[in-house]
């Protein structure tokens, strides 16, 4: 009998809305978003101001819809990968090459 007061409780406790349909995960997730900026300064450990203002020109062409992000993050990954401590050159390049064959201008 006492389970089944619980279950009540709990069942009308998410209708009502006190237990958050969402996961816990996916409230997180939305709390962490990151600006694709940071995420490529930080991630790709860019140090020197000309790394910083290609990787803001990267995410100025991404903005724009010339560049897919889902291209950048997918090279972001492989460049980290790749090389943990310098990943920066790996995705400046292989972003070249992909961009090329696209028909893509990046700087």
């Amino acid at each position: 009998m006492a389970n089944r007061r619980l279950l009540f409780k709990a069942m009308f406790a998410g209708v009502v809305g006190l237990i958050p349909l969402r996961s816990a995960s996916a409230q997180q997730i939305e709390r962490n978003k990151v600006r694709l900026e940071d995420q490529l300064i930080s991630g790709l450990r860019a140090a020197t101001p000309g790394q910083k203002d290609y990787l803001r020109q990267i995410v100025a062409l991404v903005n724009a819809g010339t560049l897919p992000r889902q291209m950048v993050n997918l090279l972001y990954t492989w460049a980290i990968k790749r090389n943990p401590k310098v990943p920066f050159p790996y995705f400046q390049f292989a972003l070249r090459v992909l961009a090329k064959r696209r028909g893509i201008t990046v700087p």
